[in-house]
């Protein structure tokens, strides 16, 4: 690992949510100066390591356990080598080692982010790689060129053509040996991301490039030989959009579960290669859809995408959830987080009743995370029993134990940590960040068969959004690799531990230098129902072979817009029939009656105001019945079955004097 020291200490400026103009990579690291930090500043950053692994983070016994490493032995050393006297070590090996320590831990969520300006930096070129399998063997296609890149002109490099060598390496070794370098929990997860991270890398959390320019040997439409060469540029990228939800904290506010890296690298590359979509959250102006396209709210442009499609021989909705990143709501982003995780639930739930209704896939490949309680209300949204959402702990330590009596919203877990202290448990009490009320306010709004794709790159509250899918028995999984990227935490910078504690004398914590930045998990999660008390980190979401699929990327995938993926999910769909259960409420003369249009529905309960009051059959769509003794209820639920199996679920709340189906979050 090593980054170049140069001698001039000023670089580009950093705009939100745009990039300066990109220069060569050269030029970028012979004008930005990687030798500023003193020796006390350098001390500082090890000291603030120590404490926030050593005290705050919630899976150190567990990463120490399971791969036989010791960060915080490293970090002592480290320190001591800092106060030997004579010259210190280059700057550029004291960065190396510091995001060696932290990527021992294979954490995502648990980072060290260099200075500027390489904490918003990357090294990019004007393409992107998908993989997929043939014979047995990956091989890559080139599956997107950058718009506008005059100084590429070269019409056989397109899109669809397959690259073969990396400046004289096979290419397939070259993303290997990229790998091996890749933080991540299993060999899949780190795989995928060298693919990501291939052409568009981030300079805040590892090194740059070794060479200034690739030559790459591709094999053009015609399967003829080809070569080119490309340099590396360096836009500048806010790392972390202000209130957009994206920063990877929220600690105090928003619970966020988050590869910091990970949405750093989606943004950029949006803004590389889909810049019309950055455009749209801030002009509020959507992007033109396609005719299979469902049009997405422009403050979300970035994180949904919807469409209809036919595979199997039935159409289907395709849903993508790039990111669980919040919404933006006003120019000044002023909202409250409660008001920015309703919107994001609100437009999931009108982009299901916009989808058909016979079946639905829902694709979270490449999501890096965001609000954990955004991803556990979506999945109510599809349920028609209550979720469960996912519980998290805090290590029980005195410092976690002063965050919690010191704050609120941390209430909840202090009792337990009180008692973790004197009896010797190693974590506080499993405690969710979804309330049930919350939950019990999103209606189940699909009520079709649904099936979650899957890959490694899923992490955080990806992860958490596919745990409680499958712990929750809302549907089958496509998986494109055998195990998700296997991230269970909620993730806290040091701004939130900053801002957790009142200023004392024994104050832990401090600000680092020219903008370097650490990020950890603060509390992890624990899987529910028949995977309960599982830690999600490291182990993630692995497809069942009873029930669930895998699927290998296809060339036709790339080349068709994920025909044989697609083909796939029907397959699955396939296997659970279409349902409906519409109702209408009347009430005439103080007397409630329900008339009902099912499909795949065999009998309701009807339950007012919390008392079950009526157990129907139903053969055909029978009404109106009469509901005994409901008075003049607050609440009506129409529960319809399967056999014995809960369904579908209908709520009515009286509003206006009239019960009125609830169809949506309140905003």
């Amino acid at each position: 690992m090593c980054w170049r020291e140069a001698e001039t200490a000023e670089g580009p400026v950093t705009e939100t949510g745009e990039f300066t103009a990109a220069v060569s990579l050269a030029e970028f690291l012979s004008s930005n100066d990687i030798g500023r930090l003193s020796i006390d500043e350098r001390r500082l950053i090890v000291q603030q390591a120590l404490v926030v692994l050593e005290q705050n983070y919630a899976l150190l016994p567990f990463k120490v356990a399971r791969y036989g490493i010791n960060p915080l032995q490293r970090l002592r050393l480290l320190l001591q080598r800092l106060g030997r006297p004579g010259p210190p070590e280059p700057e550029w090996s004291f960065h190396a080692e510091l995001v060696d320590v932290f990527n021992s831990l294979r954490d995502l969520h648990t980072r060290y982010v260099l200075p500027l300006p390489f904490a918003g930096a990357a090294a990019s070129l004007p393409f992107l790689l998908k993989e997929f399998t043939e014979a047995g063997k990956r091989r890559y296609l080139v599956s997107r060129r950058a718009p506008n890149q005059p100084e590429l002109d070269l019409a056989s490099f397109r899109f669809g053509v397959e690259v073969t060598h990396w400046s004289g390496v096979p290419i397939a070794r070259a993303i290997d040996r990229f790998a091996d370098r890749m933080p991540g929990a299993n060999a899949d997860a780190r795989h995928a991301r060298a693919v990501e991270q291939f052409t568009v890398r981030s300079l805040g959390f590892g090194p740059p490039p070794d060479e200034d320019w690739v030559t790459i040997a591709y094999l053009d439409l015609e399967g003829r030989p080809e070569r080119v060469d490309m340099a590396w540029v360096a836009p500048i990228v806010d790392a972390f959009p202000p209130g957009g939800g994206a920063a990877p904290g929220g600690g105090l506010g928003v619970a966020l579960g988050l590869d910091v890296e990970g949405e750093h690298i989606a943004r950029l590359r949006t803004l590389l290669f889909a810049p019309e979509f950055v455009a749209a959250e801030s002009s509020g102006e959507p992007v033109m859809a396609g005719p299979n396209d469902i049009g997405v709210a422009p403050a979300m442009s970035t994180v949904f995408e919807a469409r209809r499609v036919r595979a199997g021989g039935r159409e289907f909705g395709h849903l993508r959830i790039r990111r669980f990143r919040l919404p933006q709501l006003s120019e000044s982003g002023s909202e409250s987080a409660e008001g920015r995780i309703r919107a994001f639930v609100r437009e999931f739930i009108r982009l299901l009743g916009e989808l058909p209704q016979d079946g639905l896939v829902v694709d979270i490949r490449g999501n890096p995370g965001g609000a954990i309680s955004a991803a556990e209300l979506c999945l109510q949204a599809l349920s028609p029993r209550p979720v469960e959402p996912e519980p998290a702990q805090f290590a029980a330590t005195m410092l976690n134990l002063r965050i919690c009596r010191a704050n609120d919203s941390m209430a909840a877990w202090l009792p337990s940590m009180e008692q973790a202290l004197e009896s010797g448990a190693p974590y506080s009490a499993a405690i969710p960040f979804t309330p049930a009320e919350f939950l019990a306010e999103v209606p189940q709004s699909y009520f079709g068969p649904v099936v979650l794709v899957t890959d490694a790159r899923c992490y955080s509250a990806a992860d958490i959004f596919a745990a409680g899918f499958q712990d929750n028995r809302i549907g089958p999984i496509v998986g494109i690799h055998a195990n998700t990227g296997a991230g269970g935490g909620n993730v806290w910078r040091l701004a939130d531990l900053l801002g957790s504690l009142p200023d004392a004398d024994d104050f832990p914590f401090r600000p680092l230098p020219d903008g370097a930045d650490l990020s950890l998990v603060i509390r992890r999660l624990l899987r529910v129902g028949p995977n309960v008390g599982t830690p999600l980190e490291d182990y993630g979401v692995v497809p069942r072979p009873d029930e669930d699929e895998r699927h290998v990327m296809t060339r036709n995938d790339i080349l068709n817009d994920e025909a044989d993926l697609m083909a796939t999910a029907a397959n699955l769909l396939a296997r659970n029939d279409p349902r409906r259960l519409d109702v209408e409420l009347s009430e005439v003369e103080g007397e409630l009656t329900a008339t009902f249009s099912v499909l795949g529905i065999d009998r309701v309960d009807i339950v007012v105001d919390g008392r079950p009051r009526l157990t129907i059959d139903l053969g055909g769509n029978p009404g109106p019945v009469p509901v005994p003794g409901a008075g003049t209820p607050h609440t009506v639920r129409v529960v319809g079955f399967d056999g014995t199996e809960p369904v579908a679920v209908r709520t009515f709340l009286r509003k206006a004097n009239t019960l009125q189906p609830r169809k949506t979050l309140n905003p």
